[in-house]
């Protein structure tokens, strides 16, 4: 009778012993995860949360993109350097730095949900530095928005008193009663000054917002040890390695 090819035994050989594939990937999985909490030290994500919504009774329909893009730029203010600096200052502790914030903490959107969380290995830690973050940051929208209320209202007037303008060469009223539109004592120059001024100030926030004050974030309990199924995965793959080729051993090609 004809003998098999030595690849097709040692074939028939790995599909017979699947199990110890299975094994193998299923026993380098568990060492790996358990390794995970000798070599990968716990980690606590601490967060705090602050709810924005957008008011379309004032804007109107938006796209997705539009409605986006207002919801960006105030995660973009949240990430400024003068936001970052001043939370950092407001942590008051002197071993902390910028650059140590930036790597700990960062911003999630859920929905209409803005969370600011942090990482440390001290679940006190990550709780404070995510409250001054949220605390320093309702703080700025705050600011802005404020701006963008006034740069609103400036653009109404201005709007209004060109228009009068234009209306008053052909019809009442006559263009110098058009300045009761503004204030006296403001000049067109002026209020087109305003403008810019308020503009730059509002950093870019719309006012059609809502913004809620913020949730204060809590210690965490639950600790988080990141990369650990990166681990477990290469664990797994190599324990199936390992097993494959010990399956394909010339002692496992022998008769």
């Amino acid at each position: 009778m004809a003998q098999l090819p030595t690849h097709q035994k040692s074939g028939n050989k790995i599909f017979d012993n699947w199990w110890v594939l299975l094994l193998g990937g299923i026993t380098g999985a568990l060492v790996a995860y358990f390794s995970s909490f000798i070599f990968i030290s716990p980690v606590y994500v601490a967060e705090a949360q602050l709810s924005v919504v957008i008011n379309f009774k004032e804007v109107g329909h938006l796209s997705q993109y539009e409605q986006d893009q207002m919801i960006g730029n105030i995660i973009s203010l949240f990430y400024t350097n003068d936001v970052l600096s001043e939370a950092v200052a407001n942590i008051d502790d002197p071993a902390i730095t910028e650059s140590d914030f930036k790597n700990s903490c960062f911003i999630e959107r859920q929905v209409n949900s803005i969370l600011f969380r942090c990482k440390s290995g001290d679940p006190s830690i990550g709780m404070n530095w995510a409250k001054n973050w949220a605390k320093t940051s309702h703080q700025a929208l705050s600011e802005a928005y404020s701006h963008a209320l006034k740069y609103e209202s400036i653009k109404r007037q201005q709007i209004a008193y060109e228009s009068c303008v234009q209306r008053s060469y052909f019809v009442f009223p006559t263009p110098a009663e058009c300045q009761k539109i503004i204030s006296d004592q403001v000049t067109e120059e002026k209020l087109e000054n305003d403008l810019k001024q308020e503009m730059l100030s509002s950093k870019n926030i719309f006012p059609g917002i809502k913004f809620s004050d913020v949730i204060p974030a809590e210690p965490p309990h639950k600790a988080t040890r990141f990369q650990t199924n990166s681990l477990v995965l290469s664990g797994s793959i190599f324990g199936f390695i390992l097993s494959f080729f010990f399956l394909i051993k010339d002692k496992y090609g022998k008769k």
